[in-house]
């Protein structure tokens, strides 16, 4: 064999290792990029499984919108997306959707697509159906839509079931010319995002629920407000503002001396003859009628109401809260009840009804307040300041205030007072009295 035919045999050799050499290569580096593809996919699913992961431990009591927003953040980032949104319904229009939870590059118009309002296929919406996308080109109106309005070449949109109804749809896209390969968007992505709208649904039910809890304890806790206000104005008008205070505070309220207070005192002249006549429910409300238009009267004048027994009407000038003016007040308060019984007098007579007639009487000094016993307990006042007041009544007469000395002593100046001379008090001997006519000019 010649020496050039041994050269060819040797090239052949050659080209045929260069050639076997090439193929393995190609091979070789084919395995590393389906191995580093797949160990890709193997590492995007483990993001995945974090973001459910992640879900699993929400807080319940998380506001929805930051829940939402905190889930959109974490599927971007770590399903390596260029863009995740969800697609939300608008009110009253179920196939209508807006971007709601943008996470997307910087130089993605976010502020552009959350304005639209995207309409999904009756059908498509009807089977729940979802979609993945990584074609150049579609003739399918969907996808079309969805390219042009949200701006993305490779996605999947899958819808967020909850209670068998669409909630809403994640939209995930990736662009293309940051892709290694042709495919963007691949079947795990719709697995995950599948899964994760799992979750988001059980999560919902519990948001619904404590949403359901916290109405149900906001209307009691309302319910309890109103009964507590009930509660409180009901005891505002069995006892004194200071002294309700006391008894909540403490349990118990002390006896309180006043140096001097003015005690008011009315009944209704010849009330036993004219009740017979008419029925016991006529009485009563002829009587709450009156006492309802005194009971004005005296909070007019910060007057505080102590009782009613039967016909009799008693209050007091200058407690809880001493005033100097108590005197003062509960004459003027006085001469107002006498002008309105007056006056309601005058009108019933005039049409021929029947009428009451009244007297006052007022005495001033000292007494003491508080509250007695555990059960029914009322606001009250004792001492010979008390007795003397009913006596002032008593022993005045119909469409008259009657006055002792020491009121007289106080209200001289402000009222033109008629001097009675000593009039016999029963039980009290005799006391100085006067009749206050009107308030001086």
């Amino acid at each position: 064999m010649s020496t050039h035919q041994n050269d060819d045999l040797s090239q052949k050799e050659i080209n045929y290792y260069k050639e076997r050499l090439r193929k393995m290569t190609s091979s070789y580096m084919s395995l590393e990029y389906r191995n580093a593809d797949l160990s890709k996919d193997v590492f995007q699913m483990s993001e995945g499984l974090k973001v459910i992961a992640e879900l699993q431990h929400i807080d319940t009591h998380t506001n929805n919108e930051d829940f939402l927003d905190g889930l959109t953040e974490s599927i971007n980032i770590r399903l390596k997306m260029d863009v995740t949104l969800i697609l939300l319904p608008l009110p009253e229009k179920p196939l209508q959707y807006t971007p709601k939870y943008i996470k997307a590059y910087n130089t993605y118009n976010k502020e552009e697509v959350s304005r639209k309002i995207l309409t999904i296929p009756a059908e498509f919406f009807e089977q729940k159906s979802s979609l993945i996308f990584n074609e150049e080109n579609s003739e399918d109106e969907l996808v079309q839509m969805l390219r042009k309005e949200l701006s993305m070449h490779h996605f999947v949109l899958a819808p967020i079931l909850h209670d068998k109804a669409i909630f809403g749809y994640f939209f995930c896209g990736r662009r293309p010319q940051l892709l290694q390969t042709g495919t963007g968007i691949l079947p795990y992505h719709l697995n995950i995002l599948d899964a994760i709208g799992g979750v988001i649904s059980a999560v919902q039910n519990q948001i619904d629920r404590n949403v359901i809890l916290e109405r149900l304890v906001d209307e009691r806790t309302q319910e309890l407000k109103k009964e507590k206000e009930i509660s409180e104005e009901l005891l505002l008008n069995i006892l004194p503002y200071e002294t309700t205070q006391e008894l909540k505070a403490n349990g118990f309220a002390k006896a309180k001396d006043y140096n001097v207070v003015t005690v008011l005192f009315t009944d209704f002249k010849n009330f036993t003859q004219f009740s017979e006549g008419m029925s016991s429910h006529d009485l009563v409300a002829e009587i709450d009628f009156y006492y309802r238009a005194f009971d004005e009267i005296i909070t007019k004048y910060g007057i505080e109401k102590i009782k009613t027994i039967g016909d009799s009407y008693m209050c007091a000038s200058g407690l809880p809260i001493e005033k100097e003016s108590h005197a003062l007040d509960a004459v003027l308060a006085a001469l107002e009840i006498r002008d309105f019984v007056g006056n309601l007098m005058e009108e019933r007579k005039r049409n021929g009804q029947s009428y009451f007639e009244i007297r006052v009487g007022l005495n001033s000094g000292p007494v003491v307040a508080g509250i007695v016993g555990i059960k029914k307990f009322a606001y009250d006042i004792w001492g010979d300041t008390v007795n003397i007041a009913s006596r002032m009544e008593s022993s005045g007469e119909a469409g008259k205030v009657n006055i002792s000395e020491s009121t007289y002593q106080l209200v001289k100046d402000s009222f033109d007072c008629s001097y009675r001379g000593k009039m016999d008090a029963k039980n009290k001997g005799v006391i100085d009295m006067y009749f206050v006519e009107k308030k001086k000019d």
